[in-house]
């Protein structure tokens, strides 16, 4: 998918996500604009692969990361249905600000928790990793996550559509056995002495629970 550009209003939060996590486990986002020179971003399933220009030069970068797998997006999607806020902006084609942390409790991490779960490659003669041009393809792909956070999740393999088709079916919400007669407000019907609604709340609770 390939990364577009910023969508107004939305918070840049994801970048900062992504660059602390990058900090714990070595791998430096350079700070500042958008680097300058790298071209053809794109993430998909375990690979982002981009182009850095530098002068006449051109290298080509790869980052890895290991998709989940099936029985890990179902634990995912199952999370994610559970949840109300986040399904709700799923749906809504937002990715709720707390969704790292609801992965975390499901066991996932969407972002790479440790150096070698990063796979880097370039194809310049730097042996550094990572290298300037990584670096750039790193800030890239950290503004690129504030552009659609959902970059985040099909980086790990899922697109927002493949996931919505995941999600369990939401569970529909009971309302209280007496809502319904409560419109009924308060009718001057009695029966033995008894209000009408207090007569027939014990039978709409049972038929309610059917």
């Amino acid at each position: 998918m390939t990364a577009r550009p910023g969508l107004p209003g939305r918070a840049r939060s994801w970048s900062r996500r992504f660059a602390d996590r990058l900090e714990t486990i070595g791998a430096t986002v350079p700070p500042g604009p958008p680097a300058a020179g790298v071209t053809g971003l794109e993430v998909a399933a375990g690979a982002v692969t981009a182009r850095v220009r530098e002068g006449q030069a051109r290298y080509d970068v790869r980052i890895g990361l290991a998709e989940f797998t099936p029985a890990q997006w179902t634990r995912a999607a199952r999370a994610v249905g559970a949840d109300p806020d986040c399904r709700a902006r799923l749906l809504d084609n937002e990715l709720a600000p707390d969704a790292e942390d609801l992965f975390a409790r499901a066991g996932l991490r969407l972002f790479p928790a440790r150096t070698p779960d990063l796979a880097m490659e370039c194809s310049c003669p730097d042996w550094a990793l990572p290298c300037a041009h990584l670096s750039a393809v790193l800030r890239s792909l950290a503004d690129a996550f504030d552009a659609d956070p959902y970059l985040v999740l099909t980086w790990r393999g899922r697109t927002r559509e493949e996931l919505l088709k995941e999600l369990p079916p939401a569970v529909p919400r009971r309302e209280p056995a007496d809502s319904a007669l409560l419109l009924l407000g308060r009718p001057a019907i009695t029966v033995r002495g008894r209000g009408l609604t207090e007569v027939l709340g014990p039978a709409y609770e049972a038929f309610t629970g059917w």
